[in-house]
């Protein structure tokens, strides 16, 4: 819990509805320890005259004036520190539209005799916060920043120019030859632009001694503030709210202070929230009548007894494969009482892409989309004698290819996924093969010529569509084990049963029951997999005891050899 009060010095982000005009900063600045110019003077003092010494405590008691100094700044609001004051009292230099105004409002403070504090503000339009923007800001200090960050420091998120720069400096614009073939540093930073505009504002301390004019390197910063177009409020360092204070500390005089930073914005009344809130709520009831406007009550459904099954899938990586160059060529294989529109896309072909090395493993990453919509319908028309078939979900084919650079092709593997029977996202893996031939020929012409033994019906790879049986038997037909393939589906399932089901309260089971499609059937694929899992499972098993076996038996077998 200690953690807890020692103080925040990270950045920290916060949204609100409100408008950041109604932002209030309360900043507590307090002074913890001397410099050992002023103990020395106060010795100096206390050891004279009565009359030095009045007037050495003179000077300490408005020294003790500047201990403790509380502010409450708003968002853009203005406060002049005592360097600002001298320079924008004096009329010559002003020189544009922004300077004049800061003239005027320095002489009202003048007039009205303001006492000199040392907590003051930046806001956005002062030359100090465009300085500012572009420093690295790393939580480590002696951490160097990388090539990225260094770039990244440099791009701003405001142009910067017309009030911000002097006219005597920066000139007219000019209406001729905009484009500059060789820009400096300073244009390329100033033009170098981030999409989102932010506003920022710095909350300073001027720690400069009571005995000389105050410097800009006097100038401490306390607290930084920057709000973006989304409305997300960026603290630098993050409000107190009860921790340990922050410190600072001057560089000639070594002086300590220590400060609180404190939200004191003012909390909305009961009948103020009531009313914003009533406001959300026509507002919203107005957004909502207007998307249904746009959008209609009139949605695609499909036909009764029907189910539409639409996938978004992906195919991710192949790894662990002999060649290098792949590519993979897949089709959707529908059973019986699936369909799909005539101008649906059925087949796709992946680019080819490389292969690259990931702990010890080839993979070959694709990345490659691909859609399809489908409908499934039991038949009308199959006899009450006949047998129930047993409904199976379509599946996708999968033949790895590759080539080299003298335009051989080799196929790599074939394999399929068995498209899930659930909607959702779903992740697969698919184990390859290739078949090998009968004689040392088929390999001598694959490794010369290219070229490999391949399959005339690619629906051989899960269930023949010429298989009409009971048993499907694949002896003596010679494979050999390449890599895996990887691939994400997003399913969805539509039928108009799924509105019925709303007020019926009926699951997914027994809605695909009313299609034909039983639980047990749906669930087909899972108990599959849960099988191969817990087969996997047995098998590791089974390898620890092995090996625990064999280290008990190797003392044994090392007594009986001395013996």
């Amino acid at each position: 819990m200690a953690g807890l009060f020692e103080p925040d010095f990270g950045t920290a982000y916060y949204r609100s509805n409100d408008p950041i005009k109604n932002l209030k900063v309360k900043v507590t600045l307090k002074r913890v320890s001397a410099s050992f110019a002023d103990d020395s003077q106060e010795s100096t003092a206390i050891a004279t005259e009565s009359g030095v010494e009045l007037a050495t405590l003179g000077g300490r008691k408005k020294e003790k004036s500047r201990d403790v100094q509380e502010c409450v700044i708003g968002w853009q609001q203005k406060v002049f520190c005592q360097r600002e004051v001298e320079f924008y009292s004096k009329s010559e230099n002003c020189q544009n539209v922004l300077d004049r105004k800061y003239h005027q409002d320095v002489t009202a403070q003048l007039k009205k005799r303001h006492s000199n504090d040392m907590i003051f503000s930046y806001v956005d339009h002062d030359e100090f916060s465009h300085q500012q923007e572009g420093f690295s800001s790393m939580t480590n200090h002696m951490e160097e920043p990388n090539a990225l960050a260094a770039k990244m420091a440099h791009v701003r998120c405001r142009r910067i120019g017309g009030r911000q720069l002097r006219e005597k400096d920066q000139g007219s614009i000019p209406k001729a030859l905009i484009v500059d073939e060789e820009p400096s540093e300073d244009m390329r930073q100033r033009n170098h632009l981030e999409a989102p505009p932010i506003q920022v504002m710095y909350i300073m301390a001027d720690l400069s001694p009571t005995d000389r004019p105050a410097e800009l390197s006097d100038e401490y910063v306390l607290c930084a503030l920057k709000v973006d177009a989304n409305g997300v409020l960026c603290v630098r360092p993050d409000f107190t709210c009860g921790r340990k204070p922050y410190s600072v500390e001057t560089l000639l005089t070594r002086e300590g202070f220590e400060y609180t930073i404190e939200n004191v914005s003012k909390d909305m009344s009961r009948q103020e929230q009531d009313k914003e809130l009533k406001m959300y709520r026509e507002m919203y009831l107005r957004h909502n009548d207007f998307v249904h406007s746009c959008v209609g009550s009139d949605f695609e459904l499909p036909p009764e007894d029907t189910l539409r099954y639409v996938v978004f899938g992906e195919i991710l990586s192949a790894q662990d494969f002999e060649k290098d160059n792949l590519y993979i060529h897949m089709f959707t294989d529908l059973p019986k009482n699936w369909s799909a529109d005539r101008n649906q896309q059925l087949s796709w072909i992946t680019q080819s892409c490389s292969v690259k090395t990931v702990d010890q493993t080839e993979i070959a990453y694709f990345s490659y989309p691909f859609h399809f919509e489908l409908m499934y319908k039991k038949s009308q028309y199959s006899s009450g004698d006949e047998e129930p078939e047993l409904p199976q979900f379509p599946r996708l084919m999968v033949e790895v290819g590759a080539f080299d650079s003298w335009s051989r092709h080799y196929t790599e593997g074939y394999s399929y996924f068995q498209l899930p029977a659930k909607p959702g996202i779903h992740t697969e893996k698919a184990h390859c093969w290739r078949p090998v031939g009968n004689s040392v020929f088929d390999n001598l012409r694959r490794f010369f010529t290219g070229g490999t033994p391949e399959i005339e019906d690619p629906t051989y790879i899960a269930v023949p569509s010429t298989f009409d049986g009971k048993y499907l038997s694949k002896y003596g037909f010679r494979t050999q084990s390449t890599g895996t393939v990887k691939a994400r589906f997003n399913v969805m399932l539509q039928s108009r049963t799924f509105m019925e089901s709303k007020a019926n309260k009926r699951s997914l089971g027994s809605l695909l029951e009313s299609l034909g499609i039983t639980a047990m059937q749906a669930n087909i694929t899972s108990v599959l997999e849960a099988f191969k899992r817990a087969r996997m499972k047995m098998v590791q098993a089974r390898e620890a005891a092995t090996q625990e076996l064999l280290r008990e038996a190797r003392p044994i077998y090392k007594g009986e050899l001395d013996d």
